[in-house]
């Protein structure tokens, strides 16, 4: 019917943002890697914008201090 497509079809993918820690020492690893552009510098560490990450993980592979972790 065509209301169920319309649903179906009009869904919003969302994805779990990666989140940074005040274990941050600011070296801009995670932004270097990050393939969309979703981590900026923040006033005290980087910061992921939610509305702009994949979730792909490598800011968190790329993290030399093991700041960054998934969301819950």
């Amino acid at each position: 019917n065509t209301f169920t497509e319309s649903v179906l079809f009009n869904m919003e993918v969302r994805y779990m943002a990666h989140v940074i820690s005040d274990e941050c020492v600011m070296c801009g690893a995670c932004a270097a890697v990050c393939p969309v552009t979703a981590i900026s510098e923040g006033d005290s560490k980087y910061v992921v914008d939610p509305d702009v990450c994949i979730d792909c993980g490598a800011c968190e592979d790329g993290c030399p201090t093991g700041a960054i972790t998934p969301a819950e």
